[in-house]
């Protein structure tokens, strides 16, 4: 399977691509790069490109010959969110549905979006299941809640759309901050 996958060079996709790689796939990375392309190591499965996510005429050109997208790409938790409202949006809200609609049009034939548990906001139970309402506290989460409606407005036989909803993520992962 060739995955291309947008933020694949973040926290969560730094320790994903090797993974998919050593499982034979090949992978193509879309990411600014901010924590520096040597975040991942070189292999003839992985192809890198310096790319961000609003560049809608970069993921026409990059889009073709893939079978799935991996939604990585995001100002990942509220604090960096709140440092710059305006930029998250434009990152974790505009750039979503133009994703989804090149996706598409480029056969895409799976969507896998990463959401984030904070979509359930605050609940009294014990046991937070998927079929709960969606409250959303944050612009961050409401954003992500709102991702996920446009995803699943696009979903056909032809386009299997995935979210996942992690809580916090924590370990250890590669990467050193550049500027």
């Amino acid at each position: 399977m060739k995955i291309l996958i947008t933020g694949g060079a973040g926290y969560v996709g730094s320790k994903l691509v090797p993974k998919l790689i050593e499982l034979g796939h090949e992978v193509t990375v879309f990411d600014l790069m901010i924590y520096g392309e040597n975040v991942l190591d070189d292999n003839e499965k992985l192809k890198k490109v310096v790319g961000d996510i609003r560049d809608q005429s970069l993921l026409e050109k990059v889009m073709p010959g893939h079978n799935a997208v991996i939604h990585l790409a995001c100002i990942s938790n509220d604090p960096s969110f709140e440092l710059n409202p305006k930029l998250g949006k434009s990152i974790n809200y505009d750039a979503f549905e133009p994703l989804v609609i090149i996706s598409k049009k480029n056969g895409i034939n799976r969507f896998i979006y990463a959401s984030s548990s904070s979509v359930y906001g605050i609940k009294k139970e014990k046991n937070v299941t998927e079929d709960m309402k969606l409250e959303p506290l944050t612009d961050y989460s409401k954003f992500k809640g709102d991702c996920e409606k446009i995803l699943n407005s696009y979903k056909s036989d032809d386009f299997i759309t995935t979210t996942i909803r992690p809580s916090t993520v924590c370990g250890y992962a590669r990467r050193i901050w550049c500027f």
